[in-house]
């Protein structure tokens, strides 16, 4: 599966919003669930290919100032809160007949993605899949921002 990169995805998201000048926007918000999409779907086959082989990362580092922590248990949830290895609409696709490990990765990927998008797709624009690491992440920047808050409050 190819992936699209930059200057391509920026050109599509400059053609969508010049198609939103144009149009009514509530007509053609999709556009841009469709494009997040098509970003994320490769990456997601990637990343079930690693939770698969056993090689997502065991540390997460939040930036290179910060001291490595372990990740005991690091594995995939997806946006919508379910940890990957336990989705019955994923475990479904395991025992896909005649297909190679790859290709059931692929399958995986399109279905979670079409089940995010069905549900209003990524709301926090954190990513369709979240390993521990990136959770860690997210959590450590929300943290920060609040506390940035709350200084202004005081």
């Amino acid at each position: 599966m190819k992936e699209i990169k930059y200057p391509a995805d920026h050109e599509w998201h400059v053609s969508i919003n010049k198609h939103g000048d144009t149009t009514n926007r509530d007509e053609m918000r999709f556009m841009y669930e469709a494009k997040a999409m098509g970003l994320e779907v490769p990456r997601m086959a990637r990343l079930f290919k690693l939770e698969r082989e056993g090689k997502l990362s065991g540390t997460h580092q939040q930036c290179s100032h910060s001291k490595p922590e372990q990740i005991p248990d690091n594995h995939l949830s997806c946006c919508l809160g379910a940890k990957c290895a336990e989705c019955p609409h994923l475990k479904a696709l395991d025992g896909t007949a005649r297909s190679e490990p790859e290709d059931i990765d692929q399958m995986k990927a399109w279905t979670c993605a079409a089940h995010i998008v069905s549900e209003g797709g990524d709301m926090a624009n954190e990513g369709y899949l979240l390993t521990v690491s990136d959770r860690m992440f997210w959590d450590n920047v929300h943290e920060s921002l609040a506390a940035g808050l709350a200084d202004e409050n005081t």
